[in-house]
């Protein structure tokens, strides 16, 4: 597992860059179909939705698990499932919000190129979602540091 700090470097790296592609984004007005005949603003969209997939991705498989490891809980072999309950547990997340954010995820990246629409409502959600993403990551961030997480 890695380094605490190495995963909230890489995670703030990732917000950091999910948020200025977001803002470039928001900055357009309201989404539009014709957007995806535009190749930059094409380019802003796929950094956002990789962005936010990768964090996603990053605080799923990395940050969630090394909490838990850090506050002494065993993880190995643990479903992911029972990593989440335990974190609504602790507080720091809701497991159902957490999978709604994941299901949101994977239609943005498995939606076909001719699904403008859908492609289109669906970053729609995903720029609404990216705040609540940053707030559950701010949380942990909190509640890491509030227990002298990750040491120095």
């Amino acid at each position: 597992m890695k380094d605490l700090r190495l995963i909230l470097w890489e995670i703030d790296k990732h917000l950091q860059r999910l948020l200025y592609a977001k803002e470039k984004i928001e900055s357009w007005g309201e989404l539009s179909p014709d957007f995806l005949k535009d190749n930059e603003k094409v380019e802003t969209i796929d950094s956002f939705v990789l962005r936010f997939s990768k964090m996603q991705d990053s605080m799923g498989e990395k940050l969630f698990p090394q909490t838990l490891s850090s506050l002494g809980e065993e993880v190995r072999n643990k479903p992911f499932i029972d990593i989440l309950n335990r974190l609504e547990q602790l507080e720091l997340l809701d497991a159902k919000e957490w999978k709604k954010l994941r299901e949101l995820r994977n239609l943005l990246t498995h939606t076909y190129p001719w699904e403008e629409e859908e492609l289109i409502d669906n970053l729609r959600e995903a720029l609404k979602a990216s705040e609540r993403l940053k707030e559950i990551y701010e949380k942990f961030k909190e509640y890491l540091a509030k227990r002298g997480l990750p040491e120095r």
